[in-house]
């Protein structure tokens, strides 16, 4: 979580041994997209999490990965901001932080890479392996709504209710020009984070 009045964490604790992390925003994304790979097996897709965000070649056992990662992913969870359940939150200007359920890092890189230019000059790429995702995260919910990531959220989240004729006609273009299925939202990513831990926890009973 973002702190200003503390560094950020850069460790983990497995055992006795203390290891530190990769927590580039870039990386945390690869988390993702692996999460999405339906061809890999969950049990291999934490082995792969936790080569992403501690390395390789590390003397540890299976069952303290899963906790590793299980650790890291609480983490990274911990700093999205709005739950689908609730109000969702406003940033500081008063304007409505972007609800998972209506993007996806991976289908709106381009939107997403392009409003960072526009918004602070701050070139995605050139900071891959660089950039913390906890700064990630906190420019990301400051994007302003003139940016075209923002236009593009604000086009899914708009009511048809009310509308109609050439207006109705344009925005359900748009919205269907736009259209992520249930399968590719942040919010489905988060949720099959849980799920792979809850079946690996039933899995070790079994075991």
């Amino acid at each position: 979580m973002l702190s200003l009045t503390k560094p950020l964490e850069d460790s983990i604790k497995i055992g006795d041994a203390e290891w530190t992390l990769d927590l580039s925003f870039d990386n945390v994304l690869r988390w993702y997209e692996l999460l999405d790979d339906e061809s890999i097996d969950d049990v291999v897709k934490i082995q792969q999490a936790f080569n992403l965000f501690v390395g390789v070649g590390t003397d540890i056992t299976p069952d303290q990965q899963v906790k590793a990662v299980s650790q890291i992913s609480d983490y990274i969870q911990a700093t999205v901001y709005g739950d689908a359940n609730n109000e969702p939150e406003t940033d500081l200007n008063g304007d409505p932080v972007p609800q998972e359920r209506f993007f996806s890092y991976q289908k709106d890189a381009e939107a997403i890479y392009s409003s960072f230019m526009a918004d602070y000059k701050i070139d995605l790429i050139d900071e891959q392996g660089k950039l913390r995702w906890e700064k990630f995260r906190a420019l990301f919910n400051g994007l302003s709504e003139s940016t075209q990531f923002r236009r593009i959220v604000a086009i899914r989240q708009r009511s048809t209710t009310g509308l109609e004729g050439e207006e109705l006609s344009d925005l359900i273009d748009a919205q269907e020009f736009y259209r992520l299925d249930d399968d590719d939202t942040q919010s489905n990513l988060d949720s099959q984070m849980g799920a792979v831990f809850s079946m690996l926890a039933v899995k070790a009973k079994e075991d």
